[in-house]
């Protein structure tokens, strides 16, 4: 129980840790000419993103063993 709760919780860290690298890129990037809408850190972010949305399933099944 507390090991998915840690796994939850670490995969929340990740999604906003991807959402705060793309929000601070299109901040910093706003006035740029030309905007590049997908730039190095927003493809980090989208896979932080992508890796927290995924991370507590897959941990889950690799080290928590079947309650049966």
């Amino acid at each position: 129980m507390l090991r998915k709760l840690l796994f939850h919780t670490t995969g929340f860290g990740l999604i906003l840790g991807g959402w705060f690298v793309c929000v601070i890129n299109v901040g910093l990037d706003r006035g740029a000419v030309p905007f590049k809408f997908f730039s190095v850190p927003n493809i980090i972010g989208l896979v932080l993103i992508l890796i927290g949305a995924y991370f507590p399933e897959i941990a889950t099944r690799l080290f928590i063993k079947k309650e049966n």
